[in-house]
């Protein structure tokens, strides 16, 4: 990784372009992952199903999360507040980026099941946030099978670890997009303000 996109990493600008590319690539890349996730829960007696904006966003926030982690030696809270205020900008409710980065966190500080990577636990809480329970589902009594029976199972878990996956070459793609876009530092903080003033 370049030094360049060490420094972007502190624009929320930056993390902005990040989150709409992960959404682009995602468009296409994803429902094929949803259907076979879909049909697994449905081969295994799931009552769940997944697709539409509730997966989506929910994939798109943990790629995002991920592209962020595994730079972590190198970012601090400068880069994770960027990462935040980017995002924000891109999903809608805007408010549901930091939500959802705290829930993903606070399930890699307290695994679902022991023994979770950092990985493994961001693609739990994939699965226990991107489902949509189905005919078959009898209530909040049921969550705890829902989710055991889905752990255990080896092909859901992989379905979900590519879910969460971002694209090997996005970041280099969006450093060096940005790199040639990049704005002043006053228009940068003024943006900022703006957006902190009008969509807190």
């Amino acid at each position: 990784m370049s030094n360049r996109s060490f420094t972007y990493a502190k624009d929320s600008q930056f993390w902005e372009l990040v989150a709409r590319a992960v959404t682009h690539r995602g468009e296409s890349a994803l429902p094929p992952l949803f259907e076979a996730l879909s049909a697994k829960s449905l081969e295994q007696d799931i009552p769940v199903t997944f697709g539409g904006v509730k997966s989506l966003s929910w994939a798109r926030i943990c790629q995002i999360f991920l592209l962020y982690q595994d730079r972590m030696p190198a970012f601090g809270r400068k880069e994770y507040l960027a990462m935040i205020a980017g995002s924000k900008r891109v999903f809608r409710p805007s408010h549901f980026a930091r939500i959802a980065v705290r829930r993903i966190v606070a399930n890699i500080s307290y695994p679902s099941s022991p023994g979770r990577t950092m990985k493994e636990s961001v693609a739990d809480t994939f699965l226990a946030n991107g489902l949509t329970v189905t005919e078959g589902y009898e209530g909040s009594s049921m969550d705890g099978l829902i989710l055991s029976r889905a752990l255990a199972d080896i092909g859901i878990m992989a379905l979900c670890d590519r879910v969460v996956t971002p694209p090997s070459d996005l970041w280099s793609e969006v450093a060096a997009a940005y790199g040639k876009r990049r704005k002043g530092i006053i228009q940068r903080k003024w943006e900022d303000l703006w957006f902190w003033i009008f969509n807190r």
